[in-house]
């Protein structure tokens, strides 16, 4: 049984939410596709965090319930870094190999002191992990391209590095960083 808020009509034909739809795809797709459902749905602007909580939260342990969570983590407002963050610590002490770096470092650019998530001074490597909150509009990566240009003018190495990155293409993420050295 829908709720009322779960669905609409829509030129005379009765459809789901785009929130509950996410819900009911989530529980037929792989995550990546998922990831690929909530991205189209983002770029049409149909895309609304908080009913896809509401319809969450309304779940009952549906099926598929528990990826679209680890989905919409990316895009949790109030929590985006530091669980981005600590799912880059995760990851890192998954790989023995891999030296810990120091978190949100100050590193010295050319021109001016930068704030990075993970810094190797031994390998001049920074890693920026770009969570949606803070990494989402024309001006905040205008402003990531101004801080990465100024820190290798000074002969930093810097990496970005998204909540895919990090939660879906780990292994590949480890493999870049094997070969930046870190």
């Amino acid at each position: 049984m829908l709720a009322p808020q779960d669905s609409t009509v829509l030129d005379g034909i009765p459809v789901t939410s785009v929130a509950r739809t996410l819900l009911d795809l989530s529980a037929v797709v792989n995550e990546p596709d998922l990831a690929t459902a909530i991205d189209r749905a983002e770029r049409s602007r149909i895309f609304d965090l908080t009913a896809v909580v509401e319809v969450l939260d309304r779940a009952n342990g549906r099926r598929g319930a528990r990826a679209l969570r680890r989905a919409i983590a990316a895009y949790e407002p109030s929590t985006q870094k530091s669980v981005l963050e600590r799912r880059f610590k995760a990851l890192l002490e998954t790989a023995p190999d891999i030296q810990t770096p120091s978190f949100n470092a100050a590193v010295e650019g050319e021109q001016a002191t930068h704030e990075v998530d993970a810094f190797w001074p031994d390998r001049q490597l920074a890693v920026q992990l770009d969570g949606f909150e803070f990494h989402r509009t024309r001006r905040d990566r205008e402003r990531d391209a101004t801080s990465d240009a100024d820190l290798e003018l000074a002969g930093r190495r810097v990496m970005r590095l998204t909540w895919d990155d990090v939660a879906v293409h780990a292994e590949r993420t480890l493999r870049r960083l094997r070969l930046a050295g870190a």
